[in-house]
């Protein structure tokens, strides 16, 4: 009789596990894809291995609010907006608008893929970071509620992002894959400044020459020129609509191409698998530093700047350093990765700008794979968070007693 008993309990069991949703970040979500929102937050995975897993009937809201409408096969009417809910396996229903089974990997927006939707904005808060400038968050607007992906800590004097945050899980190694790069988006933060225009190679060309005259030539080349360099980038966030907030000009300053797709581009990667393998759960903050220099036709350093406002203030400065400050609250551990952003210094000018004991050559670092003494893919070295504060001040508090390997 007990084993019968315990039988039913067990099939029971076994029938709400097989009912449950279980969806993967590079299996189900196609593109363009919806904004998600769960629990009245976006999307986010339930583990380590990109994984998203709903009780049967769980809600979800899919809204492509500013990309037209939802679109499945199954649909019976178009929405901008609407829940669907858990039916087992990746079948959702909701059938005021849809006819059941409503697969998940066939819900799209109804604009073309090469356009930026869902519409990513932006919001100013009432918070204050370094220098007392303003919080921005990005994020998405859905129903009158916002949905913030990260944020940032934005100069509006000098149009210079001073950080971004945003969270690294081990989920994030698993990020959405085949996702169209959209364009970088104003949103008004640079007011009347052409942002977009600036990186042409014609303009970025006449802004560098200001400074260094005929010497242009020699320093903004087709191997060598300034790129839109992300500080939150698009694959440190797993779902389609979360990476495309990433392209946002609050984002983004000035960043040579080399470095970008070289020390830059393997920190980003190694960190990001690092954190997936370690199973670490971190707060990230990546920000920029400082102005590089250039010599002139006269053998002067110069400062770097890609505009000239109205008053004749140099803004969109070309910066100096690039850094992630990588802290995990939960041990208390973290550590700070530096890059330097001109392919034109040598080794010696270059060691003059490690402003601490570079503890990644200790030996304990091996998965970083980056080449730190390469002036074509960018200068580097590591710093521990306090020796970081010491020169970068723009951190928040928090509490660091350990180093984060």
């Amino acid at each position: 009789m007990w084993q019968r008993f315990y039988f039913l309990i067990l099939c029971a069991f076994n029938s709400e596990i097989n009912q449950r949703c279980i969806l993967n970040s590079r299996v189900h979500f196609g593109q363009p894809l919806p904004v998600i929102i769960r629990n009245e937050r976006l999307l986010e995975p339930n583990d380590n291995n990109g994984n998203v897993e709903l009780n049967y009937g769980e809600a979800m809201i899919l809204s492509c609010e500013g990309a037209g409408t939802i679109t499945h096969p199954s649909l019976t009417q178009h929405l901008p907006t609407a829940s669907i809910t858990c039916a087992g396996g990746e079948n959702f229903r909701n059938d005021n608008w849809l006819t059941f089974p409503a697969s998940f990997s066939f819900f799209r927006c109804s604009d073309p893929p090469n356009n930026n939707r869902p519409i990513h904005c932006s919001e100013r808060t009432n918070r204050t970071c370094f220098g007392g400038n303003q919080i921005v968050e990005v994020g998405y607007r859905s129903q009158n509620q916002f949905y913030p992906v990260f944020e940032s800590c934005f100069d509006h004097g000098n149009l210079n992002p001073i950080y971004s945050k945003y969270t690294q899980k081990p989920y994030n190694a698993l990020y959405q894959t085949k996702v169209d790069r959209p364009y970088f988006v104003d949103d008004g933060h640079y007011g009347g400044v052409p942002v977009d225009t600036l990186f042409s190679p014609k303009n970025q060309r006449d802004a560098v020459a200001k400074y260094v005259g005929p010497l242009i030539e020699t320093y903004v080349t087709e191997s060598q020129h300034l790129s839109r360099g992300h500080l939150a980038a698009k694959t440190d966030f797993v779902f389609a609509f979360s990476e495309r907030a990433t392209f946002h000009y609050v984002n983004c300053a000035p960043q040579w191409t080399g470095f970008n797709g070289g020390n830059w581009n393997t920190l980003e990667v190694d960190l990001r698998n690092h954190i997936h393998y370690a199973g670490y759960d971190t707060i990230v903050y990546t920000g920029t530093y400082g102005v590089t220099e250039l010599k002139n036709h006269l053998g002067l350093r110069v400062e770097i700047y890609l505009y000239s406002d109205v008053n004749n203030n140099q803004v969109i400065r070309v910066p100096q350093y690039y850094y992630k400050v990588v802290y995990e609250p939960s041990t208390q551990r973290g550590i700070a990765f530096v890059g330097i952003n001109n392919p034109y210094y040598t080794a010696n000018e270059a060691r003059e700008l490690f402003f601490c004991k570079d503890i990644c050559r200790s030996g304990n670092f091996r998965w970083l794979s980056w080449h730190p003494d390469n002036p074509a893919e960018g200068y580097a070295f590591c710093c521990t968070v306090a020796d970081f504060r010491n020169t970068i001040k723009h951190l928040p508090d928090f509490e660091v007693t350990g180093l984060l390997m």
